[in-house]
């Protein structure tokens, strides 16, 4: 056993040198772990081993190895990865390496997913306890599975830091003041989770807690190394936040083959400043001050790296990154930065700015357009590298699509949430469709997926999904559940355009989703819990029954993303036999487990071209580094606060300060910030709001223009103007939209209108011209709630069929008559919370002031029609057609027509000057004979019956103080003067916006004010 140095052996790499080309050229040089000593063989070379902090780094470094060689065959080091204190990996470790050198440890960890659950199922326990116990005013209801299972990583989350920090959680109780031991002894309690009950559960299963287990790892690795190697062994890039790391990097710096590399230590901060930053956790360089007090060393004692040695740019340029980040309470030396006393001048300061410039786009659009610009623009160079990091996961995705529209795929290397992908998308989609019962938006958003296809061709898939949509769901439809769609095909209405072979075979893919689904419904329906193995099963039985195309295949699970769900779910069978819970929770708890797992690239998608977050960023350097989404709170993300401990807690238990995680991405900032060339960009807007600069970015800011150099950051080339310019239309071309006059030839146009549309061509002549010319009528929105129209033609219905069954006497007691047929009518509605909320209760009242007042208006009448067809020829050939709500005969001949509204009835003022000429239309219909079986009389009223449900329930309006007779007169002469202006070939449809109050509700429900692009026309206050 060789003794240990006295003096470890550090060295650094600064930012402004490729860290991992820089290290496997020392190493294949012989420089390290000794500068100047002899190159490693081709034998030797495979026995040194290399520790680095994360998995993509070894990779990395075996490409660089390869790099360095020129090309040469070559037997690798032994490259292990640490795991990064903040790197998700870094609790699985690379054990089974670790295990090859050391077997004894053999109890493995337990599998994320199944903490998770585990977790779960102890805090529904306690909230369930804690229920149980409650008394007096304060009551606890238990928690739902979605809630434990949220909290639940919460937790988790808690016992990795504590356990990575080696804390003991056992002094909780003594943590706070008295006034506070109420509260926080239920809080305590409840980390009894922590302290006593998770142990003694990993002890019964005979499992170790992740962190648990790196660490014996760690301590395993370290006493393994502690006897010492002939052959070097070197720990490169890793900061030793963690203690178990720190204590090996430690033994591996006094090995006397050893070597520590440490990443940009910052040698320029002056000692007064290095001093003071144990106060300062949100410091770049506060880690590794820490590291060297743990090691025993200064800054002195560390040495660089050969061939890593900064020249007069990258020193300046050093300088500079020290400067910016320099802790907050000794900025005041900032003027003595860049001055010749300081041993440099503002010359280097313009010097460092070289190949530094800053973007600051205008929205987050224009962030990612600029961005995807300068990253295309670097394949103009060959061989040049360049990448794309940022912790904005929305920005990393907007630009690789733009990259796309280049022909260029790029992946973001941080992965895409497992929700996210093509069969996450899918699984999500399935359990959306139970979860609202089938309801129309989810369901269609299920057939139109591309994984559906339900044991039929993809064509054939989609061509039915579309059928059904027509047919039931564009349709006033507020069914739940696939029988109800089914019974919905069976009453489809004779105008849907729909054939009878298509109603068929839209039955028949309804009957197929149904077999699917049936493992899954079988299990929501009721309330009986069930284990989520169970639910997995029927879940991914729906699934697979959904995906399976016409050859048998389940595309479901191929791929990267297919094959990481296959091993999420299969994790959530094994380890959920024993986690009940009711189905309808299932989703929310599937999503909750489901929420921290990405998708990642097994290999980049391009060879020069990259999107990286933080952790992947990490001892990687370009030829040209992008830094994106710099605003204050993307970069650095603001430190949430701890839902267990506070600070003053955190401190007295050891725990490091939540800032520690700023300290990271700081770091991470000044490693890129030292790359030949960088590009920092942010936006000035996101989604219309204004954003504040990186706090890093402001510090930079406030340098350079003190230096009066800020013209300096300006990009060489104006990239949001390029950007934008994809956007622009040539000003010579464009032309601005104009208010659309079609003038179609008399032949195309309309000669049969209805009252109706009278008012509609009156209003808006471009309205007729969409709709009755160019044949263009608005879909119903998918899936569309019970509204306003919907509750209107509910009460037209049942007015209808009473009218009907009672032309001409009416019941004993009306009321009850007409509530039995208003709940049929509802009951054909189905079971929307809306009706039994609103309608029904509001159809009641309504009933009630009915069954008063419909007495008196029956009074001399004879007979009383409802929904009376007429048709009204004109001298100029117009047809004029009409449907009145309720028309009564009475004894000496004359009419009464009734409309009915739920809604406000027209203003007496408007149906007098026509602008809602719907009932004097239909009393000249009637005077001229036109109403079926009515023949010609005259009509003596013209009355709104409206249904509002409200107060007294309804009320009773006579159209207007004139008499019918002159209303129908006035209205016939006004609609041929109307038909005789549009006979003119030369008038136009055009769109008007007139300013009549009369026509509000008409300009409100335009469906064709975005065919006709009435926003870009029409200015405030015009009218015509």
């Amino acid at each position: 056993m060789s003794e240990p140095r006295a003096q470890p052996r550090l060295y650094t790499i600064p930012p402004s040198a490729p860290f991992l080309t820089t290290l496997a050229g020392a190493i294949l040089a012989g420089d390290l772990p000794v500068p100047g000593g002899a190159e490693p063989s081709l034998l030797d070379l495979p026995r040194t081993t290399i520790y680095l902090p994360t998995r993509r780094a070894a990779r990395t470094l075996r490409e660089a190895f390869l790099e360095q060689s020129g090309g040469e065959a070559l037997l690798l080091p032994k490259i292990l990865a640490l795991g990064h204190a903040d790197e998700d990996e870094a609790l699985v470790l690379d054990g089974e390496r670790f295990a090859e050198a050391d077997a004894t440890l053999g109890i493995p960890a337990i599998e994320p997913t199944a903490r998770l659950i585990a977790l779960t199922r102890m805090i529904l326990a306690w909230s369930r306890g804690l229920a149980a116990g409650s008394s007096g005013d304060e009551v606890h209801l238990p928690m739902t599975p979605a809630q434990a299972a949220s909290l639940a990583g919460d937790l988790a989350a808690l016992m990795d830091s504590t356990e990575s920090e080696e804390v003991d959680l056992t002094a909780l109780e003594t943590l706070v003041p008295d006034e506070l031991a109420a509260h926080w002894g239920e809080t305590v309690d409840f980390l009894t989770i922590v302290t006593e009950q998770w142990p003694a559960y990993l002890d019964e299963i005979g499992l170790a807690s992740p962190v648990g287990r790196r660490n014996l790892l760690m301590a395993q690795e370290t006493a393994r190394i502690t006897a010492g190697s002939p052959y070097p062994v070197i720990a490169a890039g890793s900061t030793g936040t963690v203690p178990a790391t720190a204590r090996l990097l430690e033994t591996i710096a006094h090995l006397p083959n050893g070597a520590v590399v440490l990443p940009g230590l910052d040698l320029f901060l002056d000692s007064e400043s290095w001093e003071t930053l144990h106060r300062h956790p949100e410091h770049p360089q506060a880690g590794m001050a820490e590291l060297l007090k743990k090691l025993g060393a200064t800054r002195d004692d560390v040495g660089l790296v050969p061939g890593s040695d900064p020249g007069p740019a990258a020193q300046a340029r050093l300088r500079l990154a020290s400067e910016t980040l320099r802790p907050a309470e000794t900025t005041e030396r900032w003027p003595e930065a860049f001055t010749d006393e300081a041993g440099g001048s503002t010359s280097d300061l313009a010097e460092a700015l070289e190949g530094l410039s800053l973007v600051a786009a205008p929205t987050a659009h224009d962030e990612a357009e600029v961005i995807a610009l300068i990253l295309r623009g670097c394949i103009e160079a060959p061989g040049k590298t360049a990448a794309l990091v940022t912790p904005d996961r929305e920005l990393a995705r907007r630009v690789a699509a733009r990259l796309r529209d280049y022909g260029l795929d790029i992946d973001d290397s941080a992965g895409t949430p497992v929700r996210r992908t093509l069969p996450g998308a899918f699984l999500d989609l399935v359990l959306a469709a139970v979860e609202s019962d089938f309801a129309p938006p989810d369901l269609m958003a299920l057939l139109k997926h591309p994984l559906t296809r339900l044991s039929r061709p993809a064509g054939d898939i989609r061509r039915l999904g579309r059928v059904l949509e027509r047919a039931v769901f564009r349709e006033t439809y507020l069914g739940r559940g696939l029988i109800s769609v089914a019974k919905a095909l069976t009453r489809i209405d004779a105008r849907v355009p729909v054939s009878k072979p298509e109603r068929s075979a839209a039955a028949a893919l309804v009957e197929a989703l149904e077999a699917a689904f049936a493992p899954l419904v079988d299990l929501f329906e009721g309330g009986a819990p069930h284990d989520a193995a169970s639910l997995v099963r029927a879940h991914t039985a729906a699934a697979e029954a959904l995906a399976r195309d016409e050859t048998g295949a389940i595309p479901l699970w191929g791929g990267d993303a297919g094959e990481a769900l296959t091993v999420l779910l299969s994790r959530l069978i094994e380890e959920g036999g024993g986690f009940e819970m009711p189905a309808r929770s299932y989703p929310a708890v599937y999503r909750t487990l489901l929420a921290g797992h990405a998708v990642r690239p097994t290999r980049p998608a391009h060879p020069r071209l990259f999107i990286w977050g933080q952790l992947e960023a990490r001892l990687q350097q370009p030829d040209l580094m992008v830094l994106g989404g710099l605003n204050e709170g993307t970069w650095p993300k603001p430190q949430e606060s701890d839902p267990w401990l506070s600070r003053p807690m955190r401190e007295k238990l050891g725990l490091s300060s939540p800032e520690r995680r700023i300290g990271l991405a700081a770091h991470d900032f000044a490693q890129a910030l030292g790359a030949t060339s960088v590009v920092l960009s942010r936006a000035l807007k996101v989604e219309g709001v204004p954003t504040v600069p990186s706090r890093w970015l402001q510090r930079l800011q406030a340098l350079v223009d003190a230096a009066k150099l800020s013209k300096a950051l300006a990009p060489r080339e104006d990239w949001i103007a390029w950007a934008r310019d994809r956007d622009t239309i040539d000003d010579g071309a464009f032309k601005p939209a104009e208010r659309p006059r079609p003038c179609p030839p008399i032949a195309a146009r309309p000669r049969s209108l209805s009252v109706t549309q009278i008012e509609r061509w009156i209003a808006n002549p471009y309205e007729i011209y969409a709709r009755h010319i160019l044949k263009l009528v608005p879909l119903s929105p998918l899936g569309a709630e019970p509204d306003n129209a919907m509750r209107g033609s509910a009460f037209h219905a049942i007015l209808r069929k009473f009218t009907e069954a009672y032309p001409e006497a009416l019941p004993k007691d009306i009321e009850a008559v007409l509530n039995e047929i208003g709940d049929a009518t509802f009951a054909t509605l189905g079971d929307n919370p809306s009706l039994h909320a609103f309608w029904r209760p509001g159809f009641r009242r309504f009933a009630a002031w009915f069954a008063a007042t419909e007495p008196a208006r029956r009074a001399d009448i004879v007979q009383s029609f409802a929904e009376v067809t007429g048709v009204l020829e004109l001298p100029s050939g117009f047809r004029l057609t009409a449907r009145a709500d309720r028309i009564d005969a009475a004894e000496d001949g004359t009419l009464v027509i009734y409309d009915y509204k739920t809604g406000p009835p027209p203003n007496q003022s408007h149906v007098k000057e026509l602008y809602r000429p719907q009932l004097p239309l239909e009393a000249a219909i009637a005077q001229g004979g036109g109403f079926e079986g009515l023949g010609a009389r005259a009509v003596t009223g013209l009355e709104y019956i409206r249904a509002s449900g409200r107060g007294d329930g309804g009320e009773q309006h006579a159209a207007s103080k004139e008499t019918p007779a002159v209303l129908a007169k006035c209205a016939l002469e006004q609609l041929e003067a109307l038909v005789a202006y549009f006979d003119d070939p030369k008038t136009p449809y055009e769109v008007k916006r007139r300013a009549s109050a009369g026509f509000t509700d008409a300009y409100r429900f335009d469906d064709y004010a975005q065919l006709a692009r009435v926003p870009e026309w029409l200015t405030e206050g015009e009218g015509s």
